[in-house]
């Protein structure tokens, strides 16, 4: 499969984001397109996180899922995407793209935990 003609759908969607040292960056929750009427779509990033899929969820889901998770959202360039296959690897770190952020409040909540401190 080259990158002129990919199926979304099957390949792109719903797929986990590893970044370059292959750690995990979350799923596919939608992508950007551009173009119209009478010219072809063009894949331009990547979105990920609540802020995107949580809207799709239906009656008071989506507000519950907000509060729960925030509303988070991040967008990845496609031109940071280095391979497809059973998962899409990115050329950049994690870190570099901005991807980290949960992890970072994550560590900040788990650090107040009595007893989670490293020894």
């Amino acid at each position: 499969m080259n990158r002129e003609s990919v199926d979304l759908m099957r390949s792109v969607l719903d797929q986990e984001i590893v970044d370059a040292d292959d750690v995990p960056c979350g799923m596919v929750d939608d992508l950007e397109l551009s173009g119209g009427p009478g010219t072809a779509l063009k894949v331009e990033a990547l979105l990920t996180g609540p802020g995107v899929w949580a809207d799709r969820l239906p009656w008071i889901f989506p507000r519950i899922a907000r509060a729960i998770v925030g509303r988070r959202q991040s967008r990845i360039p496609w031109s940071e995407v280095a391979s497809m296959g059973d998962r899409l690897k990115l050329k950049s770190t994690a870190k570099k793209l901005g991807l980290d952020a949960t992890d970072r409040q994550w560590g900040r909540w788990l650090e107040r935990i009595p007893g989670s401190e490293a020894d």
